[in-house]
């Protein structure tokens, strides 16, 4: 594997290991679980390593002992590696992972957007925000938990909407840091305010940070099945590699 791809993988999973209440290495496959974030193909997931010539096996053995009152896990693949045609598996989708050049990204800048940074004082607030734009309310708790015990590690920002001389928190996202590398995660945008251009102003904040912090380029995932990827282009992000999902069920 290109080493670049590798520490950009590994920003994802390190990411994503700070949602899991069980974290851990089955030989080739690295396991990520969460009962309590529901079906989720992003948090509940299990990655598949190149040079993994037991993958069958192993994946029978996460079925009989490492289910975790869950419904599914979802496999993610570089597309590059070879076990992918090995694979009897449903497939679930398919993961672009982008990059921005943060130094040629062009600003452009919205109206009624403020966008800041949330402290302690404000993370209730953010959660609110990312529970409501993923139509997540019900995992409220778990993120509360979450977001709570890993706020030093992550940088959130919380976009707030004016109307009528009135603020609303409208949409948020966050910034994860690791292997000299930073990525943009939980960009979301509650339904009621969508289409104004608030994901767009948060992206702009994201990539001053970067910018601010040393970085040249800021990484993102996109669900292609989810229909971003196009927007994510405009904005001048370019894929750097692919990764296919597959669905393990459990039951």
């Amino acid at each position: 594997m290109d080493s670049d791809i590798e520490y950009v993988d590994d920003n994802e999973s390190s990411f994503c290991s700070l949602w899991s209440r069980i974290h851990k290495k089955i030989d080739c496959v690295e396991l990520f679980s969460n009962p309590n974030l529901g079906d989720d193909y992003f948090f509940n997931r299990l990655n598949i390593s190149n040079r993994c010539s037991n993958v069958e096996d192993i994946l029978n053995l996460i079925k009989q002992n490492y289910t975790f009152n869950l419904n599914s896990y979802y496999i993610h693949m570089i597309c590059d590696n070879e076990n992918s045609a090995m694979l009897n598996k449903r497939k679930f989708g398919t993961m672009k992972i982008l990059s921005l050049d943060v130094n040629e990204y062009v600003m452009h800048s919205g109206k009624h957007i403020e966008v800041g940074l949330a402290d302690k004082n404000h993370i209730n607030e953010w959660i609110d925000v990312f529970c409501r734009s993923f139509d997540s309310v019900g995992i409220r708790n778990e993120v509360t938990i979450i977001i709570s015990k890993q706020f030093k590690k992550l940088t959130l920002l919380l976009a707030n909407y004016y109307l009528n001389q009135e603020k609303y928190p409208a949409g948020c996202c966050l910034l994860y840091e690791k292997n000299e590398r930073i990525g943009m995660y939980c960009l979301g945008t509650i339904q009621h305010f969508r289409r104004k251009g608030i994901a767009r102003e948060l992206i702009n904040n994201a990539v001053k940070m970067a910018k601010n912090k040393g970085y040249n380029s800021m990484i993102v995932q996109t669900l292609i099945e989810e229909g971003y990827e196009d927007f994510y282009k405009k904005l001048g992000f370019k894929p750097i590699y692919i990764k296919m999902l597959y669905t393990l069920y459990l039951n």
